[in-house]
């Protein structure tokens, strides 16, 4: 499909949004810097394996549902949301560099996507400094952003996760937010329903720390990476399944350590992304220290969703980075190096500008 056919597919779909239900019945349109520890196309067949999230296991990968969305493949979505300095704006991305599209009106810390490359949703401090209010905006075809509408069900409070760009997610389908952080000392998850403003908490029995939250494409499986308090304690990758009673974090399932040993890939990872294709995630690792700076390497690698084993390629990346998040189809990710942004496209890495003032972004 060529860029113009791409254009006028996204033109008549948002024509087609902006009418009322039922005024043509019978008639019907196809759907269509860095801060320390704080991600579907329609696919042409659904996953068959299924994980159980919570203690028992019964199958390979995390079961997909089918989502509309952005067309894979390309050259990646054409707009992006981000927060530079407390600002939002939305940048085009089509170019060698970013380019400013629109504002928007109030402060922010960060912006997490859905799977549609349209629905955005941001969060904002709300009175208190570890209190939060979220917004949703969406992107017409052309890139112009509706006005933020404030989220139903209030604010959230947590000690740390908030301005963590890592540590705010929505679910592909749009329905759900999860923000994780610690509150009172303890590690904490908070799932908020964006229809109906319900929350749901999970927290763990011991203090430690939870970042980097992910939906998987079932979009009830949050996975994140678990942290103890104590200095002996290893940090692994987790899978909560959001829809099963309870509210202890830790009756999650480990998917793996966060340290990689013994492959062609070692080292820690910081933060991970559970991909579109319910069979795989992406990951930011860090390598060993290096150098008379003592520098580390990082690569972002494709890992296993089952096993948390690393498959497929590893993509050098230019330095530090707690950041990863993937477009709507998966083979598109965004970076933030130091507050610089930059994307992975296949086995290659570009910086997106030369500006490093960026908090967060998504796409």
């Amino acid at each position: 499909m060529t860029r113009t056919e791409e254009r006028l597919r996204d033109a008549f779909g948002a024509a087609a949004e902006s009418i009322p239900d039922g005024s043509l019945a019978p008639l019907t349109v196809p759907a269509r810097r860095r801060r320390r520890p704080w991600t579907a196309p329609v696919a042409v067949a659904a996953g068959l394996a299924a994980v159980v999230v919570g203690g028992a296991a019964l199958g390979g990968v995390i079961p997909r549902t089918v989502h509309g969305g952005a067309a894979a493949g390309g050259d990646g979505p054409r707009y992006v949301v981000a927060i530079r300095d407390g600002s939002a704006v939305v940048e085009n991305a089509t170019g060698q560099e970013l380019t400013k599209a629109a504002a928007l009106s109030g402060r922010y810390e960060a912006v997490a996507a859905t799977g549609d490359g349209r629905t955005f949703f941001l969060a904002g401090k709300a009175g208190g400094d570890d209190t939060y209010a979220f917004y949703r905006l969406t992107l017409a075809a052309n890139g112009t952003p509706s006005a933020p509408q404030p989220v139903p069900g209030g604010t959230v409070r947590l000690d740390t996760g908030f301005g963590k760009p890592e540590n705010l997610a929505a679910s592909p389908d749009g329905t759900r937010l999860a923000v994780v952080g610690t509150a009172g000392g303890r590690p904490e998850a908070v799932v908020v329903d964006v229809r109906t403003g319900g929350h749901r908490t999970w927290t763990a029995p011991a203090a430690g720390t939870v970042t980097s939250a992910t939906w998987a494409p079932d979009d009830r499986t949050l996975g994140f990476i678990q942290t103890p308090a104590s200095p002996s304690g290893q940090a692994v990758l987790r899978l909560l399944d959001t829809r099963r009673p309870g509210a202890d974090l830790l009756s999650s399932r480990v998917l793996r350590p966060a340290e990689i040993t013994g492959t062609r890939v070692n080292g820690l990872i910081n933060v991970f992304v559970l991909n579109p294709d319910g069979r795989t995630a992406t990951a930011q690792i860090q390598g060993a220290k290096h150098g008379r700076d003592d520098d580390a390497s990082y690569v972002l690698a494709t890992l296993s969703a089952a096993d948390g084993r690393p498959t497929g390629r590893a993509v050098p990346l230019p330095g530090d980075s707690f950041f990863v998040k993937a477009d709507g189809s998966g083979e598109h990710f965004l970076q933030l190096v130091d507050g610089r942004p930059g994307r992975v496209d296949g086995g290659a890495f570009t910086w997106l500008s030369r500006a490093a003032d960026y908090d967060d972004l998504a796409w």
